[in-house]
């Protein structure tokens, strides 16, 4: 299949790409950064590199900014969509700009679709898009309800845009929830959540271990033990993705997401002895006691996770279930070794 990609140089757009070409596919990636273009042709190896094609675009554009040579040649050529391209941010002084991308960029991509007659357009959103419920299902949310940031709430809104093209284009939404390294490797070219907790935490060890006097000193984590982040492997994303191609059903949501998520807890505890730093203390999120400043800088900005860690959320998957049994496929069951694989693959 010839496949249009946005995002294709971000963490899980890479690692689309080349599950993609790895199947056989073309992928004609849009990118407006010419550099991580190249480091992305540069990741893929050579008896595969032909079937990737770059078009140079910016989503805030109107037709994504694509020349109108390169439209001609994707008109009726395109048989999927994958958008996947988005501003990340849980920021509210960064509330238009979020809006603008994540909605507006959205809204030229179904338009493109439209332009260069695509077949199927396949969105990829967020799980945590249903505001401030515990239970989401496989549904769309409505958008004026609480949302726990801007973030959320612009994927909500994206997400009634691309629904509301449904009777000219054959759409999916897709929901991953946090996405992590590989199951099998640990590889994980990501920085965000479960990996900034770990750097904070390597960093304060780094900064213990050289001052004698703070090397007794016990360190408080603000994190509620018992609750569980639904953390994901970017390998069973991939799965899920790339399943739809062969059996997907048009116009169905999609949760890609952990129906034994670990809980903070454990997580917590299998860090902290591969750190081999024991002074360190898990403590409820919501924790108003003081905090010394080195507890203070290790924690600040971790805050935007802080309503993620307060609740526990579950999600139904039925649909996506089906998909993967259509696909001869496995639901996710991450178990302790899968999980210290992830943890402990790709580090040191």
């Amino acid at each position: 299949m010839n496949i249009l990609l946005t995002g294709a140089t971000g963490f899980l757009g890479k690692q689309l790409t080349l599950r993609l070409l790895h199947e056989g596919h073309h992928v004609y990636a849009i990118a407006r950064n010419r550099r991580k273009a190249e480091n992305l042709l540069e990741s893929v190896s050579e008896d595969i590199q032909a079937r990737l094609s770059i078009v140079e675009g910016d989503l805030m554009e109107e037709k994504a900014g694509i020349s109108s040579n390169d439209l001609a040649m994707l008109t009726d050529q395109i048989d999927t969509i994958y958008h996947s391209a988005a501003y990340l941010s849980f920021d509210e002084s960064e509330r238009d700009k979020t809006f603008h991308i994540n909605v507006s960029g959205t809204k030229n991509m179904l338009e493109l679709a439209k332009v260069i007659n695509a077949r199927h357009f396949y969105y990829i959103s967020t799980a945590y898009t249903l505001g401030t419920k515990r239970y989401a299902e496989e549904k769309l949310h409505p958008v004026d309800q609480e949302f726990v940031n801007p973030y959320e709430e612009s994927k909500c809104h994206a997400e009634h845009l691309v629904w509301a093209y449904k009777d000219t284009l054959d759409v999916n939404i897709f929901r991953p929830s946090i996405i992590i390294g590989d199951s099998k490797t640990g590889e994980a070219d990501t920085s965000f959540a479960l990996y900034g907790v770990i750097r904070g935490l390597e960093i304060l060890k780094k900064r213990t271990d050289r001052k004698q006097e703070l090397q007794d000193k016990v360190y408080k984590f603000l994190c509620t033990e018992e609750t569980s982040q639904n953390f994901i492997p970017v390998d069973y994303v991939l799965d899920v993705l790339t399943a739809a191609l062969a059996t997907h059903e048009p116009n169905r949501i999609y949760h890609i997401t952990n129906p034994n998520p670990p809980t903070n807890r454990l997580l917590f505890d299998m860090v902290k002895e591969k750190l081999d730093f024991p002074n360190i203390e898990m403590v409820p999120s919501d924790y108003a006691g003081e905090l010394s400043k080195e507890e203070q800088k290790f924690n600040e900005p971790m805050k935007v996770f802080r309503p993620y860690w307060n609740k526990k959320l579950t999600f139904d998957d039925t649909n996506t279930k089906q998909l993967l049994r259509k696909n001869g496929m496995d639901h996710l069951d991450m178990n302790i070794d899968m999980i210290e694989r992830i943890l402990y693959g790709n580090r040191s």
